[in-house]
């Protein structure tokens, strides 16, 4: 069972006319069960809401799983992505990404792109130009909001008229919406039963110069400062508030570079800590797979969590027998298991909590 639906939008007016923006297309699946809260799945860059539906060699999303499990799932179009119209205007700039970048970073990585990368084994095909399935994915990608805060801004003040059609909810995010994740729960703290950041979107602060095409071909080095707010472009709520006029979190700059373990030296909040008291009740889980780039800097946005006093379990899924996936991992050839283990997890964060 499918139903469609559109939250928010406003009308504006311009030279030819008045249109309406910011609305987001919603797909339900499922039904609601026991009272299990629903689930709602906010795609990455460059993806829309089929990144949940369907993987790009025919087999069921994350989505479609935990709908056939009894859950309630809604799969949502970030603003101007997808089924969810856009206007350059209003929202801002769209970009894309290249053949070759999907590639180097995802599917097809090269040794030297990042230190993990050679344990890639379950993207399902060669990951080349050329390969049905690799073609059948790139055909999938689409033009995104080329900056965060553009992002941020557009999608935090759709959170409760969102929750209004799903009740409470679960969160799963991937990379880009990792952020939209902190500011629904930091807009509605008392409607999120739980976040599942697969790879949130960072590190905090600063680029960490992987993978090592973006340094060639954007010209943006280790330690380039890119997020003013950690974890977010955008402010978020904090205990004590920010001093009039602050445009940006204090933080201790790392050395920027990888060390033997494969990990970014990179930037914390620097002590004292600012408190996220609206995501300080949100249980949350941020999931790193074994052979993608994230892998060098995610423990970076779980210390920004720790210290801001967010209650972060942090999971290498290779810690748990799951081995070889890269950044796409909700794509890949055992995305069923990706999918037993958030099951699991909000399974058990329910029985913790209570619905």
């Amino acid at each position: 069972m499918c139903d469609v639906f559109y939250v928010g939008g406003k009308y504006i007016q311009d030279d030819r006319g008045t249109h309406m923006t910011g609305q987001i297309c919603v797909r339900r699946y499922g039904r609601q069960v026991d009272n299990r809260p629903a689930i709602i799945y906010i795609h990455g860059a460059a993806q829309t809401g089929t990144h949940w539906e369907a993987t790009p060699d025919g087999r069921p999303g994350l989505a479609l799983l935990q709908a056939q499990k009894g859950w309630e799932c809604y799969v949502v179009d970030q603003p101007g992505v997808g089924r969810s119209r856009y206007h350059a205007d209003d929202l801002g700039i769209l970009t894309h990404y290249t053949v070759e970048e999907l590639e180097e970073c995802f599917t097809s990585p090269p040794h030297e792109s990042f230190p993990q990368a050679n344990l890639l084994t379950q993207w399902p095909g060669s990951g080349k130009k050329g390969d049905a399935i690799f073609d059948a994915f790139y055909a999938s990608q689409v033009g995104h909001l080329a900056k965060y805060k553009d992002v941020e801004r557009a999608f935090r003040p759709l959170a409760k008229d969102l929750f209004a059609r799903t009740g409470p909810a679960f969160l799963v995010t991937h990379s880009q919406s990792g952020p939209i994740g902190w500011h629904i729960a930091d807009e509605c703290p008392e409607m999120v039963r739980g976040i599942v950041a697969l790879e949130p979107n960072g590190p905090p602060f600063t680029y960490p110069g992987l993978p090592r095409f973006y340094v060639r071909t954007q010209g943006t080095k280790a330690g380039t400062f890119v997020r003013p707010y950690g974890i977010t472009s955008t402010p978020l709520t904090y205990e004590p508030p920010l001093p009039s006029g602050v445009s940006r979190l204090e933080f201790t700059q790392g050395s920027n570079k990888i060390g033997e373990d494969g990990l970014f030296d990179g930037a914390r909040l620097k002590v004292p800590a600012p408190r996220l008291p609206n995501l300080a009740g949100v249980p949350t889980l941020v999931v790193t797979a074994e052979a993608s780039y994230h892998a060098t800097y995610d423990h970076l946005t779980v210390l920004f969590l720790q210290d801001a006093g967010v209650p972060v379990e942090h999971v290498y899924l290779a810690d748990k027998g799951i081995r070889g996936n890269g950044h796409l991992l909700a794509i890949e050839k055992n995305n069923e298991e990706i999918h037993r283990f958030v099951d699991d997890w909000i399974t058990q964060t329910i029985e913790k909590i209570g619905t």
